[in-house]
C-alpha cells in the first residue's frame, strides 16, 4: 500500500512540475506575442509566473514531507530532522525568491539563514543515518 502511495505521490509531483514549466512557457510566449498587454500592467509581466512557482514549491514541499512520513527505515528523529530540511529549504528558495524580486535591497538574511538551518539538518540526518 505504501509502494501505491509513493507512486502516486511521484505522479502528483511530476504533474505539478510539468504544470508549471508548460504555463510558464505559455506566458513568457504570450508576453513575446502581445507585449503591449502586459505594459499597461502596474506589476512585471512574470508575476504570475512567480506565484505559480512558489505555490508549486509549497505543493512539492508537502508532497515530500508526506513521502518522508511513509518511510519506516528511519526514526522518529531522523524522520523530524528530515522534515525540517525540506521546510528549511523551502524557506530558503522562498527567502532566496524575495530577495531576487527586490533586487537585492532586503536583507540576503532572508535566504542565508533558513539555508543555514537546511544544512544543519540534513548533516544531523546524514550523521544518524550513518554515511
Amino acid at each position: 500500500m505504501k509502494k501505491k502511495i509513493n507512486q502516486i505521490l511521484n505522479i502528483i509531483m511530476g504533474s505539478f512540475i510539468g504544470v508549471f514549466i508548460g504555463s510558464g512557457l505559455y506566458k513568457y510566449w504570450d508576453f513575446q506575442k502581445y507585449p503591449d498587454l502586459y505594459v499597461i500592467q502596474s506589476a512585471p509581466w512574470y508575476t504570475s509566473i512567480l506565484i505559480n512557482g512558489l505555490l508549486t514549491l509549497v505543493l512539492l514541499a508537502v508532497c515530500m514531507i508526506v513521502k518522508v512520513i511513509l518511510i519506516e527505515k528511519i526514526g522518529r528523529v531522523q524522520k523530524i530532522a528530515l522534515i525540517l530540511g525540506i521546510v528549511f529549504m523551502t524557506l530558503t528558495f522562498i527567502g532566496g525568491g524575495y530577495v531576487l524580486i527586490n533586487h537585492g535591497q532586503v536583507n540576503a538574511g532572508y535566504a542565508a539563514v533558513p539555508g543555514i538551518w537546511t544544512i544543519i539538518c540534513f548533516g544531523f540526518y546524514r550523521k544518524k543515518r550513518g554515511d
